[in-house]
């Protein structure tokens, strides 16, 4: 989420578990995705990020994963892999770990709740203690939009955001025209993010190289993700 900045700066900085105990194994995901997005850079499909999500008690596991790559005719200039496994109970993250490689560059992060707030430790930034209601720069969960503090899932570090709601939109996914409210974020991240009237995450767009990068939905089981997601 500085390739990232050029390319996906949106993607990691847009997204299981670390803990000791039962948050550090989290179950083996569904055969397929409850949200998967095609990704785009000035129209021209660049990958794919998926999310899946799966309870386990009264813990939630989600499981991020992102690839992308972009071409110059038959080359490949830029790849582009992340994954990020978040464990939540209760509506708090409990733990996070995620492993990036931005072009060969890589970095890995991971968390913990703890007593004294949210333990991260990551390549880029080392250890540090983060508020123990950190939200991650995952974009799921709809509490991301009432922040001014996120976790970056790339580097491991504290950003600070403003987000505005600006507009009204309307989103392709699940075989219907769905009304969505556009955010805008600024800050240490500039993109926008679109939610559903039932606060389903479903684009973001941003600038990259003088091209917008946005997200186009290709499946959504709107059930799976209202039941788990948005309990």
């Amino acid at each position: 989420m500085n390739s990232l900045l050029k390319i996906v700066a949106a993607l990691a900085i847009v997204l299981p578990a670390a803990s000791a105990g039962a948050d550090a194994a989290a179950p083996a995901a569904p055969p397929s995705p409850a949200l998967s997005f095609r990704v785009e850079r000035g129209g021209t499909p660049i990958g794919t990020h998926t999310i899946q999500f799966t309870q386990q008690g009264d813990a939630l596991h989600v499981a991020i994963d992102i690839k992308l790559a972009v071409n110059f005719g038959p080359i490949t200039v830029f790849r582009y892999a992340h994954t990020n496994r978040e464990t939540w109970r209760d509506g708090k993250l409990v733990a996070i770990e995620t492993e990036t490689d931005d072009d060969g560059r890589r970095f890995s992060v991971s968390g913990r709740a703890t007593d004294k707030g949210f333990e991260v430790t990551s390549s880029e930034n080392g250890t540090f203690i983060a508020p123990e209601n950190i939200v991650p720069t995952s974009y799921w969960n709809p509490a991301t939009i009432e922040q001014t503090e996120l976790l970056d899932t790339q580097r491991g570090r504290i950003i600070n955001v403003q987000v505005t709601e600006t507009a009204t939109r309307e989103a392709i996914a699940d075989g219907a025209r769905i009304p969505v409210s556009e955010y805008e974020m600024t800050g240490d991240l500039k993109l926008k993010l679109w939610y559903s009237p039932q606060m389903e995450w479903l684009n973001v767009i941003f600038r990259a190289r003088g091209a917008d990068v946005d997200y186009h939905v290709e499946r959504f089981d709107r059930e799976r993700v209202q039941r788990l997601a948005l309990q």
